[in-house]
């Protein structure tokens, strides 16, 4: 269950059930929308019971070495190690599907760590809400995990401090108080005002030239909403805000997007959470100093600053074949590199619904075992990785993890993967179909046939 069997104190999914569940499981009804991460677990769980696949699992076995097998034959072999054994095995195929970070957590440092008399803490390691009872806490960060941990903090916590180096553009639960923020996102329409997609249609293109004003005005007059309905111009610690400086369009495809919890913005209006745009400059005994000059008394401190990539199992020759950049290893459909045969990646395409997305890259990973895809060249595989990271660099913001980042790009790469499997794209159905098409937002229902795979198969390669 990974995050789901281990996470953070009132952890939970930051999107509305029906975006968030396997396309061929749907979640039941009496699910609460936004789950808590202990009743996602468990659907989890149901999930492996029902598709009884729970003997195919094997626990407490961790990989230590993943390496070109030498029997001259394609494939790999698998060093693992459980319960003090390692353990050797070759397989023709490895599917990488650990998700893009690891169990490492990402614990930045500061100048008089070791004379701070506090704790210090990641936020993995809030499980209840014990360590913060009592404390002056600073959490530091500005992601969905920050945010969790600020709130749980105002119910235990004598002061709050959120401490976060540059504010990002939120995506409220409903946009205005009204709509549902998948209507605004996750449709074939929205999708197409974003930055021009590498593979564009000419429709886009035409909207991005000729129709470049109404584009430019539809993201300022979504900013406008949300900035009222968030008070983001509210006035913090000396005197800053709570406005991004980046544009929606842009700032959304970066590493701190998140669906904002109802309660964090009113605790920050309230004062009940004290908000510092800026950062640690050093700790001292009593606290942290900020850049900005301020001095925090706070006796814990929470780094709910995300996790680190571990790929460290991988042989020297795959790690070089992936490359060193700063904002990670490109794929070829975010999946797989020429280089490197016989293994696949799952998990490294970020997206808004990334259940969907991720289970959509495994009905193409299977497809292309029974031989119904058919790969290019492994030039054409290379230039394909260029250009994806050409694009992405063009106009994302970085991040140690833009190789992966689509997010509300991801209905062209799901698009892509529909159409190397040989299936028609365009998945609405019923009397208003077209207009749905452009309006109505795509969800992982929409996608039931193809991740069952009962849809009609074409009889050859393509």
């Amino acid at each position: 269950g990974g995050v789901w069997a281990d996470g953070y104190s009132n952890f939970g999914v930051q999107a509305p059930k029906e975006l968030y569940e396997f396309p061929d499981w749907p979640m039941p009804e009496t699910t609460q929308n936004f789950t808590p991460g202990p009743v996602f677990q468990q659907y989890m769980e149901d999930y492996v019971d029902h598709f009884e696949f729970r003997s195919c699992l094997r626990f407490n076995s961790c990989v230590t070495k993943l390496e070109p097998r030498t029997t001259g034959n394609l494939g790999w072999t698998v060093t693992t190690k459980g319960d003090a054994v390692n353990q050797q095995e070759d397989f023709d195929l490895v599917v990488i599907a650990t998700g893009l970070y690891s169990d490492v957590p990402n614990k930045p440092s500061f100048p008089g760590e070791t004379e701070y008399k506090g704790v210090i803490l990641h936020n993995s390691e809030v499980k209840t809400r014990d360590p913060l009872r009592g404390r002056n806490v600073a959490v530091v960060g500005y992601g969905k995990s920050a945010a969790d941990i600020a709130v749980e903090a105002t119910e235990v916590a004598k002061d709050v401090h959120l401490v976060f180096r540059e504010a990002r553009w939120p995506v409220p639960r409903k946009v205005a108080g009204v709509l549902p923020f998948k209507w605004g996102a996750l449709s074939r329409m929205a999708c197409a005002f974003l930055p021009l997609y590498q593979r564009s249609t000419a429709v886009e293109r035409c909207l991005h030239s000729l129709g470049k004003p109404l584009v430019w005005t539809f993201w300022r007059i979504f900013e406008m909403i949300i900035r009222l309905q968030c008070r983001l111009g509210t006035k913090i610690a000396n005197g800053q805000n709570l406005v991004p400086i980046a544009p929606f369009e842009i700032d959304t495809n970066g590493e701190g997007t998140m669906v904002t919890v109802p309660k964090f913005y009113p605790l920050i209006r309230n004062g009940r959470v004290s908000a510092h745009r800026t950062e640690i400059k050093n700790y001292n005994q009593d606290g942290v100093v900020l850049r900005d000059g301020t001095e925090l008394t706070v006796d814990c401190v929470v780094l709910a600053t995300g996790w680190k990539s571990d790929f460290r199992y991988l042989s020297d020759d795959a790690r070089a074949a992936l490359g060193t950049d700063a904002d990670g290893f490109y794929l070829y459909r975010h999946m797989l590199h020429p280089d490197l045969p016989n293994l696949a990646f799952v998990g490294r395409a970020t997206a808004v619904s990334n259940i969907l997305t991720h289970s959509l890259q495994a009905r193409w990973l299977a497809e292309l075992i029974e031989d119904r895809v058919r790969l290019p060249e492994r030039s054409a595989m290379l230039r394909e990785i260029e250009e994806i990271k050409t694009w992405k660099r063009s106009w994302m913001p970085f991040s140690p993890a833009r190789s992966t980042r689509l997010f509300m790009h991801a209905q062209h790469y799901h698009d892509e993967l529909m159409k190397d499997i040989g299936v028609d794209p365009l998945r609405k159905r019923g009397l208003f179909a077209p207009l749905k098409e452009l309006l109505a937002p795509y969800e992982p229902a929409d996608y039931q046939e193809i991740v069952t795979g009962i849809w009609e198969k074409p009889t050859k390669p393509l």
